[in-house]
Protein backbone atom coordinates (compact mmCIF):
# COMPACT_ATOMS: atom_id res chain seq x y z
CA UNK A 1 0.00 0.00 0.00
CA UNK A 2 2.82 2.69 0.89
CA UNK A 3 5.04 1.66 -2.41
CA UNK A 4 4.84 3.62 -5.83
CA UNK A 5 4.12 0.72 -7.80
CA UNK A 6 2.56 1.21 -11.00
CA UNK A 7 -0.62 0.78 -9.77
CA UNK A 8 -0.58 3.34 -7.23
CA UNK A 9 0.44 5.60 -9.72
CA UNK A 10 -2.36 4.57 -12.08
CA UNK A 11 -4.59 4.96 -8.71
CA UNK A 12 -3.34 8.08 -8.06
CA UNK A 13 -4.29 9.93 -11.09
CA UNK A 14 -8.04 8.09 -11.08
CA UNK A 15 -8.69 8.36 -7.87
CA UNK A 16 -8.26 12.06 -8.57
CA UNK A 17 -10.65 12.37 -11.47
CA UNK A 18 -13.75 11.42 -10.58
CA UNK A 19 -16.45 13.97 -10.41
CA UNK A 20 -20.07 14.43 -10.71
CA UNK A 21 -22.56 15.62 -12.36
CA UNK A 22 -24.82 16.44 -9.77
CA UNK A 23 -25.15 20.13 -11.13
CA UNK A 24 -24.21 21.38 -14.45
CA UNK A 25 -20.59 23.34 -14.83
CA UNK A 26 -19.89 26.13 -17.20
CA UNK A 27 -18.11 25.17 -20.03
CA UNK A 28 -14.85 26.47 -18.73
CA UNK A 29 -14.54 24.04 -15.79
CA UNK A 30 -15.77 21.41 -17.76
CA UNK A 31 -13.35 22.32 -20.85
CA UNK A 32 -10.59 22.19 -17.66
CA UNK A 33 -11.28 18.93 -16.31
CA UNK A 34 -11.54 17.48 -20.03
CA UNK A 35 -7.86 18.74 -20.12
CA UNK A 36 -6.16 17.48 -17.19
CA UNK A 37 -7.89 13.93 -17.21
CA UNK A 38 -6.04 14.23 -20.48
CA UNK A 39 -2.73 14.60 -18.50
CA UNK A 40 -2.94 18.37 -19.99
CA UNK A 41 -2.10 20.13 -17.09
CA UNK A 42 -0.58 23.45 -17.79
CA UNK A 43 -3.49 23.56 -20.31
CA UNK A 44 -6.08 23.09 -17.66
CA UNK A 45 -4.68 24.99 -15.06
CA UNK A 46 -4.88 27.74 -17.70
CA UNK A 47 -8.48 27.63 -18.46
CA UNK A 48 -8.86 27.34 -14.55
CA UNK A 49 -7.06 31.13 -14.05
CA UNK A 50 -9.36 32.68 -16.46
CA UNK A 51 -12.46 30.86 -15.71
CA UNK A 52 -15.10 32.45 -13.23
CA UNK A 53 -16.86 30.72 -11.03
CA UNK A 54 -20.54 31.41 -9.92
CA UNK A 55 -22.37 28.97 -7.57
CA UNK A 56 -21.06 27.27 -4.72
CA UNK A 57 -20.63 24.21 -6.72
CA UNK A 58 -18.45 25.62 -9.13
CA UNK A 59 -16.65 27.24 -6.78
CA UNK A 60 -15.94 23.74 -5.04
CA UNK A 61 -15.07 22.28 -8.51
CA UNK A 62 -12.62 25.26 -9.15
CA UNK A 63 -10.67 24.43 -6.33
CA UNK A 64 -10.85 20.60 -6.39
CA UNK A 65 -9.58 20.93 -10.46
CA UNK A 66 -6.56 23.19 -9.23
CA UNK A 67 -5.78 20.29 -6.49
CA UNK A 68 -5.93 18.05 -9.24
CA UNK A 69 -3.44 19.06 -10.97
CA UNK A 70 -1.12 20.14 -8.36
CA UNK A 71 -1.47 16.76 -6.99
CA UNK A 72 -0.92 15.47 -10.64
CA UNK A 73 2.07 17.67 -11.33
CA UNK A 74 3.52 15.55 -7.51
CA UNK A 75 2.79 12.34 -9.28
CA UNK A 76 4.43 12.61 -12.67
CA UNK A 77 6.90 14.11 -11.61
CA UNK A 78 8.00 13.37 -8.35
CA UNK A 79 9.86 16.69 -7.87
CA UNK A 80 10.96 17.02 -4.51
CA UNK A 81 11.73 20.83 -4.71
CA UNK A 82 8.20 21.29 -5.50
CA UNK A 83 6.62 18.75 -2.80
CA UNK A 84 6.52 21.54 0.06
CA UNK A 85 4.87 23.89 -1.92
CA UNK A 86 2.36 22.28 -3.69
CA UNK A 87 1.01 20.13 -0.52
CA UNK A 88 0.79 23.37 1.17
CA UNK A 89 -1.46 24.60 -1.76
CA UNK A 90 -3.57 21.77 -1.11
CA UNK A 91 -3.59 21.98 2.43
CA UNK A 92 -5.07 25.68 1.29
CA UNK A 93 -7.89 24.29 -0.12
CA UNK A 94 -9.15 21.85 1.56
CA UNK A 95 -9.42 25.25 4.74
CA UNK A 96 -11.25 27.06 2.40
CA UNK A 97 -13.60 23.83 1.90
CA UNK A 98 -13.91 22.92 5.53
CA UNK A 99 -15.50 26.22 6.11
CA UNK A 100 -18.64 25.04 3.79
CA UNK A 101 -19.06 21.73 5.36
CA UNK A 102 -22.35 19.98 4.65
CA UNK A 103 -23.37 23.00 2.39
CA UNK A 104 -23.46 21.11 -0.80
CA UNK A 105 -22.15 17.46 -2.16
CA UNK A 106 -19.75 19.40 -4.37
CA UNK A 107 -17.72 20.83 -1.38
CA UNK A 108 -17.81 18.29 0.47
CA UNK A 109 -16.83 15.66 -1.85
CA UNK A 110 -14.05 17.90 -2.72
CA UNK A 111 -12.90 18.10 0.80
CA UNK A 112 -12.87 14.16 0.48
CA UNK A 113 -10.96 14.03 -2.70
CA UNK A 114 -8.25 16.61 -1.66
CA UNK A 115 -7.59 14.97 1.57
CA UNK A 116 -7.23 11.68 -0.61
CA UNK A 117 -4.51 13.41 -2.57
CA UNK A 118 -2.94 15.08 0.58
CA UNK A 119 -2.85 11.64 2.02
CA UNK A 120 -1.16 10.07 -0.99
CA UNK A 121 1.01 12.83 -1.93
CA UNK A 122 2.60 12.38 1.29
CA UNK A 123 2.73 8.60 0.91
CA UNK A 124 4.57 8.93 -2.73
CA UNK A 125 7.32 10.98 -0.50
CA UNK A 126 7.57 8.77 1.86
CA UNK A 127 5.95 10.39 4.77
CA UNK A 128 4.28 7.27 5.69
CA UNK A 129 2.48 8.07 9.01
CA UNK A 130 1.17 11.45 8.17
CA UNK A 131 -0.70 9.84 4.56
CA UNK A 132 -2.07 7.39 6.75
CA UNK A 133 -3.62 9.72 9.09
CA UNK A 134 -5.28 12.07 5.72
CA UNK A 135 -6.18 9.00 4.26
CA UNK A 136 -8.29 7.89 7.12
CA UNK A 137 -9.70 11.08 7.36
CA UNK A 138 -10.62 10.68 3.73
CA UNK A 139 -12.14 7.40 3.88
CA UNK A 140 -14.30 8.80 7.01
CA UNK A 141 -15.66 11.90 4.69
CA UNK A 142 -16.32 9.49 1.89
CA UNK A 143 -18.33 7.33 4.13
CA UNK A 144 -20.25 10.22 5.50
CA UNK A 145 -20.84 11.70 2.20
CA UNK A 146 -22.58 8.64 1.49
CA UNK A 147 -24.59 8.91 4.34
CA UNK A 148 -25.56 12.55 3.53
CA UNK A 149 -25.70 12.33 -0.24
CA UNK A 150 -26.41 9.17 -1.60
CA UNK A 151 -27.09 10.35 -5.04
CA UNK A 152 -23.72 12.07 -5.26
CA UNK A 153 -22.01 8.39 -7.23
CA UNK A 154 -18.89 10.06 -6.92
CA UNK A 155 -18.51 9.15 -3.18
CA UNK A 156 -19.84 5.59 -3.71
CA UNK A 157 -16.77 5.31 -6.49
CA UNK A 158 -13.93 6.63 -4.69
CA UNK A 159 -15.39 5.16 -1.49
CA UNK A 160 -15.63 1.34 -3.14
CA UNK A 161 -11.88 2.55 -4.52
CA UNK A 162 -10.55 2.78 -0.61
CA UNK A 163 -12.11 -0.30 0.32
CA UNK A 164 -11.15 -2.82 -1.82
CA UNK A 165 -7.17 -0.73 -1.33
CA UNK A 166 -7.63 -1.29 2.61
CA UNK A 167 -9.30 -4.52 2.45
CA UNK A 168 -6.26 -6.27 0.90
CA UNK A 169 -3.79 -4.41 2.41
CA UNK A 170 -0.97 -6.87 3.28
CA UNK A 171 -0.54 -9.07 6.31
CA UNK A 172 2.46 -6.33 7.70
CA UNK A 173 0.04 -3.16 7.66
CA UNK A 174 -3.08 -4.56 9.54
CA UNK A 175 -1.87 -3.74 13.03
CA UNK A 176 -1.62 -0.07 11.58
CA UNK A 177 -5.34 -0.19 10.58
CA UNK A 178 -6.23 -1.58 13.34
CA UNK A 179 -5.04 1.16 15.71
CA UNK A 180 -6.34 4.14 13.03
CA UNK A 181 -9.82 2.43 12.84
CA UNK A 182 -9.79 1.39 9.34
CA UNK A 183 -11.70 -1.58 8.10
CA UNK A 184 -11.72 -2.78 4.63
CA UNK A 185 -14.46 -4.54 2.31
CA UNK A 186 -13.54 -5.97 -1.27
CA UNK A 187 -16.91 -7.30 -1.62
CA UNK A 188 -18.49 -3.86 -0.57
CA UNK A 189 -15.66 -1.96 -2.43
CA UNK A 190 -16.58 -3.79 -5.84
CA UNK A 191 -20.20 -3.19 -4.80
CA UNK A 192 -19.51 0.69 -5.04
CA UNK A 193 -17.28 0.54 -7.70
CA UNK A 194 -20.03 -1.44 -10.02
CA UNK A 195 -23.05 1.03 -9.34
CA UNK A 196 -20.50 4.42 -10.31
CA UNK A 197 -19.40 2.10 -13.27
CA UNK A 198 -22.79 1.03 -14.49
CA UNK A 199 -24.35 4.77 -13.81
CA UNK A 200 -24.53 7.04 -16.77
CA UNK A 201 -22.55 9.77 -16.47
CA UNK A 202 -20.49 12.47 -17.77
CA UNK A 203 -17.33 11.13 -15.66
CA UNK A 204 -18.69 7.71 -15.96
CA UNK A 205 -15.27 6.35 -17.87
CA UNK A 206 -13.28 7.16 -15.36
CA UNK A 207 -15.54 4.70 -13.11
CA UNK A 208 -15.07 1.98 -15.61
CA UNK A 209 -11.27 2.58 -15.88
CA UNK A 210 -10.90 1.54 -11.97
CA UNK A 211 -13.69 -1.47 -12.28
CA UNK A 212 -11.40 -2.72 -15.14
CA UNK A 213 -8.15 -2.22 -13.28
CA UNK A 214 -9.45 -3.83 -9.96
CA UNK A 215 -11.17 -6.97 -12.30
CA UNK A 216 -7.70 -7.38 -13.13
CA UNK A 217 -6.29 -7.10 -9.96
CA UNK A 218 -9.03 -9.57 -8.44
CA UNK A 219 -10.43 -11.96 -10.92
CA UNK A 220 -7.70 -13.50 -13.37
CA UNK A 221 -10.28 -15.09 -15.67
CA UNK A 222 -11.66 -11.74 -16.25
CA UNK A 223 -8.47 -9.91 -17.12
CA UNK A 224 -8.95 -10.23 -20.79
CA UNK A 225 -12.41 -8.23 -20.53
CA UNK A 226 -10.92 -5.56 -18.24
CA UNK A 227 -7.72 -5.55 -21.19
CA UNK A 228 -10.76 -5.13 -23.86
CA UNK A 229 -12.60 -2.28 -21.82
CA UNK A 230 -8.97 -0.11 -21.41
CA UNK A 231 -8.71 -0.96 -24.98
CA UNK A 232 -11.83 0.51 -26.06
CA UNK A 233 -11.57 3.20 -24.28
CA UNK A 234 -8.08 4.26 -25.89
CA UNK A 235 -9.54 3.85 -29.08
CA UNK A 236 -12.47 5.96 -28.39
CA UNK A 237 -10.17 8.46 -27.07
CA UNK A 238 -6.74 8.45 -28.54
CA UNK A 239 -5.99 11.78 -26.79
CA UNK A 240 -6.23 10.53 -23.48
CA UNK A 241 -2.95 9.81 -22.40
CA UNK A 242 -4.42 8.78 -18.64
CA UNK A 243 -6.33 6.01 -20.78
CA UNK A 244 -3.40 4.82 -23.00
CA UNK A 245 -1.19 4.49 -19.57
CA UNK A 246 -3.80 2.11 -17.98
CA UNK A 247 -4.34 0.12 -21.16
CA UNK A 248 -0.54 0.06 -21.23
CA UNK A 249 -0.32 -1.25 -17.83
CA UNK A 250 -2.50 -4.06 -18.03
CA UNK A 251 -1.41 -5.08 -20.78
CA UNK A 252 2.23 -5.51 -19.26
CA UNK A 253 0.99 -7.44 -16.52
CA UNK A 254 -1.19 -9.77 -18.68
CA UNK A 255 2.12 -10.71 -20.92
CA UNK A 256 1.02 -8.93 -23.98
CA UNK A 257 4.23 -6.80 -24.15
CA UNK A 258 4.19 -6.81 -28.05
CA UNK A 259 0.29 -5.27 -27.99
CA UNK A 260 1.35 -2.57 -25.11
CA UNK A 261 4.55 -1.62 -27.53
CA UNK A 262 2.10 -0.77 -30.23
CA UNK A 263 -0.07 1.33 -27.97
CA UNK A 264 2.84 3.14 -26.80
CA UNK A 265 4.27 4.30 -30.43
CA UNK A 266 0.62 5.50 -31.12
CA UNK A 267 1.07 7.36 -28.08
CA UNK A 268 -0.37 10.93 -27.96
CA UNK A 269 2.26 13.89 -27.83
CA UNK A 270 2.88 17.24 -27.53
CA UNK A 271 3.96 20.41 -25.31
CA UNK A 272 0.57 20.02 -24.02
CA UNK A 273 1.05 16.91 -22.12
CA UNK A 274 2.77 16.72 -19.11
CA UNK A 275 5.93 15.40 -18.82
CA UNK A 276 5.42 11.50 -17.76
CA UNK A 277 9.37 10.48 -16.63
CA UNK A 278 7.67 6.84 -15.84
CA UNK A 279 6.08 5.95 -19.04
CA UNK A 280 9.67 5.95 -20.64
CA UNK A 281 10.89 3.18 -17.63
CA UNK A 282 7.78 1.01 -18.55
CA UNK A 283 8.21 0.75 -22.13
CA UNK A 284 11.67 -0.13 -22.00
CA UNK A 285 10.75 -2.92 -20.05
CA UNK A 286 8.29 -3.79 -23.22
CA UNK A 287 11.40 -3.57 -25.39
CA UNK A 288 13.45 -5.29 -23.36
CA UNK A 289 10.97 -8.23 -23.54
CA UNK A 290 11.21 -8.29 -27.08
CA UNK A 291 15.06 -7.88 -27.18
CA UNK A 292 15.35 -4.98 -28.37
CA UNK A 293 18.06 -3.86 -26.43
CA UNK A 294 18.77 -0.55 -27.75
CA UNK A 295 15.74 0.81 -27.89
CA UNK A 296 15.12 -0.18 -23.98
CA UNK A 297 18.18 1.49 -23.15
CA UNK A 298 17.38 4.48 -24.82
CA UNK A 299 13.98 4.92 -23.31
CA UNK A 300 15.31 3.91 -19.85
CA UNK A 301 18.29 6.45 -20.26
CA UNK A 302 15.44 9.37 -21.25
CA UNK A 303 13.70 8.14 -18.03
CA UNK A 304 16.57 9.08 -16.05
CA UNK A 305 17.19 12.16 -18.00
CA UNK A 306 13.94 13.65 -16.83
CA UNK A 307 12.83 11.79 -13.20
CA UNK A 308 13.24 14.00 -10.21
CA UNK A 309 12.12 11.66 -8.20
CA UNK A 310 14.00 8.84 -6.02
CA UNK A 311 12.04 6.03 -7.11
CA UNK A 312 13.05 3.37 -9.92
CA UNK A 313 16.13 4.60 -10.29
CA UNK A 314 17.59 1.87 -9.48
CA UNK A 315 15.63 -0.39 -11.56
CA UNK A 316 16.38 1.61 -14.47
CA UNK A 317 20.11 1.08 -14.15
CA UNK A 318 19.30 -2.56 -13.50
CA UNK A 319 17.41 -2.60 -16.74
CA UNK A 320 20.52 -0.71 -18.39
CA UNK A 321 22.89 -3.13 -17.32
CA UNK A 322 20.53 -6.07 -18.67
CA UNK A 323 19.96 -4.24 -22.18
CA UNK A 324 23.88 -3.37 -22.62
CA UNK A 325 25.19 -6.98 -21.09
CA UNK A 326 22.58 -8.45 -23.44
CA UNK A 327 23.74 -6.58 -26.51
CA UNK A 328 27.11 -7.65 -25.53
CA UNK A 329 28.39 -4.63 -24.14
CA UNK A 330 30.04 -5.43 -20.86
CA UNK A 331 31.99 -1.97 -19.83
CA UNK A 332 28.63 -0.13 -20.06
CA UNK A 333 26.68 -3.54 -18.07
CA UNK A 334 29.65 -2.66 -15.56
CA UNK A 335 29.21 0.99 -15.31
CA UNK A 336 25.21 0.66 -14.46
CA UNK A 337 25.80 -2.03 -12.39
CA UNK A 338 28.08 -0.19 -9.98
CA UNK A 339 25.31 2.68 -10.44
CA UNK A 340 22.83 0.53 -8.86
CA UNK A 341 24.29 0.95 -5.45
CA UNK A 342 24.65 4.74 -6.23
CA UNK A 343 21.25 5.70 -7.23
CA UNK A 344 17.73 6.15 -5.53
CA UNK A 345 15.88 4.49 -2.75
CA UNK A 346 15.44 1.25 -2.00
CA UNK A 347 11.70 1.43 -1.54
CA UNK A 348 10.04 -0.44 -4.37
CA UNK A 349 10.12 -3.81 -4.92
CA UNK A 350 12.05 -2.93 -8.27
CA UNK A 351 14.62 -1.10 -6.45
CA UNK A 352 14.78 -3.83 -3.69
CA UNK A 353 15.40 -6.25 -6.41
CA UNK A 354 17.90 -4.60 -8.58
CA UNK A 355 19.65 -3.49 -4.88
CA UNK A 356 19.73 -6.86 -3.75
CA UNK A 357 21.00 -8.40 -7.14
CA UNK A 358 23.94 -5.81 -7.24
CA UNK A 359 24.85 -6.92 -3.76
CA UNK A 360 24.87 -10.54 -4.49
CA UNK A 361 27.04 -9.70 -7.87
CA UNK A 362 26.07 -13.22 -9.14
CA UNK A 363 26.87 -14.08 -12.94
CA UNK A 364 23.55 -14.21 -14.33
CA UNK A 365 22.49 -17.57 -16.35
CA UNK A 366 21.83 -16.31 -19.61
CA UNK A 367 19.61 -18.72 -21.39
CA UNK A 368 17.46 -18.37 -17.88
CA UNK A 369 17.86 -14.58 -18.37
CA UNK A 370 16.48 -14.72 -21.68
CA UNK A 371 13.67 -17.06 -21.30
CA UNK A 372 12.32 -14.95 -18.36
CA UNK A 373 12.35 -11.36 -20.00
CA UNK A 374 10.46 -13.03 -23.12
CA UNK A 375 7.85 -15.14 -21.12
CA UNK A 376 7.04 -11.82 -19.48
CA UNK A 377 6.59 -10.04 -23.13
CA UNK A 378 4.02 -12.71 -23.63
CA UNK A 379 7.02 -14.10 -26.29
CA UNK A 380 6.54 -17.80 -25.16
CA UNK A 381 7.91 -19.54 -28.45
CA UNK A 382 11.75 -17.83 -28.10
CA UNK A 383 11.35 -18.38 -24.21
CA UNK A 384 10.96 -22.25 -24.58
CA UNK A 385 13.74 -21.58 -27.34
CA UNK A 386 15.93 -20.20 -24.31
CA UNK A 387 15.23 -22.56 -22.05
CA UNK A 388 16.33 -25.65 -24.47
CA UNK A 389 19.67 -24.09 -24.53
CA UNK A 390 22.45 -26.09 -22.33
CA UNK A 391 23.17 -24.91 -19.09
CA UNK A 392 26.99 -24.88 -18.15
CA UNK A 393 27.71 -27.46 -15.24
CA UNK A 394 28.80 -24.52 -12.95
CA UNK A 395 24.93 -23.90 -13.09
CA UNK A 396 23.93 -26.26 -10.68
CA UNK A 397 23.15 -24.11 -7.48
CA UNK A 398 19.50 -25.02 -5.95
CA UNK A 399 18.49 -21.11 -6.97
CA UNK A 400 19.34 -21.58 -10.42
CA UNK A 401 17.73 -24.75 -10.33
CA UNK A 402 14.22 -23.57 -8.66
CA UNK A 403 14.37 -20.90 -11.21
CA UNK A 404 14.61 -23.06 -14.24
CA UNK A 405 11.58 -24.97 -13.25
CA UNK A 406 9.47 -21.60 -12.68
CA UNK A 407 10.70 -20.00 -15.65
CA UNK A 408 9.72 -23.55 -17.97
CA UNK A 409 5.98 -23.35 -15.50
CA UNK A 410 5.59 -19.87 -16.67
CA UNK A 411 5.81 -20.28 -20.39
CA UNK A 412 4.11 -23.84 -20.06
CA UNK A 413 1.33 -21.65 -18.66
CA UNK A 414 1.20 -18.70 -20.63
CA UNK A 415 0.82 -21.36 -23.73
CA UNK A 416 -1.76 -22.72 -21.91
CA UNK A 417 -0.49 -26.21 -21.32
CA UNK A 418 -1.80 -26.68 -17.66
CA UNK A 419 -1.22 -29.95 -17.00
CA UNK A 420 2.71 -29.56 -17.52
CA UNK A 421 2.58 -25.87 -15.59
CA UNK A 422 0.94 -27.41 -12.64
CA UNK A 423 3.75 -30.27 -12.82
CA UNK A 424 6.47 -28.14 -13.22
CA UNK A 425 4.85 -25.58 -10.50
CA UNK A 426 4.55 -28.24 -7.54
CA UNK A 427 8.48 -28.95 -8.36
CA UNK A 428 9.61 -25.37 -8.17
CA UNK A 429 7.60 -25.52 -4.52
CA UNK A 430 9.10 -28.88 -2.95
CA UNK A 431 12.64 -27.34 -4.37
CA UNK A 432 12.75 -23.91 -3.53
CA UNK A 433 10.35 -23.61 0.20
CA UNK A 434 12.75 -23.74 2.67
CA UNK A 435 14.58 -20.80 0.51
CA UNK A 436 14.09 -16.74 0.60
CA UNK A 437 13.37 -17.03 -3.24
CA UNK A 438 10.28 -15.85 -5.01
CA UNK A 439 9.65 -19.23 -6.72
CA UNK A 440 7.87 -20.69 -4.44
CA UNK A 441 5.38 -18.44 -3.45
CA UNK A 442 4.74 -17.12 -7.11
CA UNK A 443 4.13 -20.98 -7.94
CA UNK A 444 1.95 -20.81 -5.34
CA UNK A 445 0.14 -17.86 -6.33
CA UNK A 446 0.14 -19.25 -9.50
CA UNK A 447 -1.98 -22.91 -9.19
CA UNK A 448 -4.02 -20.58 -6.70
CA UNK A 449 -4.98 -19.02 -9.74
CA UNK A 450 -4.95 -22.10 -11.96
CA UNK A 451 -7.42 -24.38 -9.44
CA UNK A 452 -9.78 -21.04 -9.20
CA UNK A 453 -10.30 -21.10 -12.68
CA UNK A 454 -10.58 -24.79 -12.98
CA UNK A 455 -13.32 -23.91 -10.62
CA UNK A 456 -11.69 -25.91 -7.87
CA UNK A 457 -12.50 -23.11 -5.10
CA UNK A 458 -11.09 -25.56 -1.98
CA UNK A 459 -7.86 -26.21 -4.04
CA UNK A 460 -7.18 -22.54 -4.60
CA UNK A 461 -7.85 -21.33 -1.57
CA UNK A 462 -5.16 -24.11 -0.37
CA UNK A 463 -2.73 -22.64 -2.88
CA UNK A 464 -3.01 -19.14 -2.17
CA UNK A 465 -3.17 -19.14 1.05
CA UNK A 466 0.60 -21.24 0.98
CA UNK A 467 1.69 -18.21 -0.99
CA UNK A 468 1.03 -15.84 2.17
CA UNK A 469 3.25 -18.31 4.40
CA UNK A 470 6.85 -17.46 2.60
CA UNK A 471 8.58 -14.94 4.48
CA UNK A 472 12.12 -12.61 3.60
CA UNK A 473 10.92 -12.80 -0.32
CA UNK A 474 11.76 -10.01 -2.25
CA UNK A 475 8.19 -9.65 -3.69
CA UNK A 476 6.14 -10.28 -0.61
CA UNK A 477 4.13 -7.30 -0.50
CA UNK A 478 2.87 -7.92 -4.04
CA UNK A 479 2.89 -11.55 -3.76
CA UNK A 480 0.92 -11.19 -0.47
CA UNK A 481 -1.28 -8.29 -1.79
CA UNK A 482 -2.73 -10.64 -4.84
CA UNK A 483 -3.04 -13.70 -2.73
CA UNK A 484 -5.26 -11.82 -0.52
CA UNK A 485 -7.43 -9.74 -3.34
CA UNK A 486 -7.75 -13.46 -4.85
CA UNK A 487 -9.43 -14.90 -1.67
CA UNK A 488 -11.18 -12.54 -0.92
CA UNK A 489 -13.10 -13.37 -4.22
CA UNK A 490 -14.40 -16.38 -3.04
Amino acid sequence: MAKPHPFFLLLCFVLAAATATASALSPPLTHAYQELLKLKVASSRAILHKATPNTDEEKAAALLFGNYNDFWELCLEQDQQRYSSLLEAQEQRLAILEKSKGRSAWADFAAAEISLHIGMSELLFGNKLAAAWDLRKAYLRYRTNLQRWPGFIPNRKNLGMLQVMIGSVPDQYQWFLSIVGLKGSVREGMANLQSAADTPTLFQDEAKLLRAVVLHALVPEKAPLAVTQLTEMVQARPDNLLFLFAAMHLLKKTNQGEAAIMLYERRPVGKQYSPFPFLHHMVADLYLYRGDYAASAAENNRFLQQHRGKHYLKSAHYKLYLAYLLSRNPSAAKQHLKQIAEAGIRETEEDRYAARYAEENAQPVLPLLKARLHADGGYYDQALQDLKQPLSPSDTSLAVRAEYLYRKARVYHGLKDLQEAVSLYRQTIVLASATELYFAPNAALQLGYIYQQADQPEVAKAYFRQALRYKGHPYKNSIDAKAKLALSSF
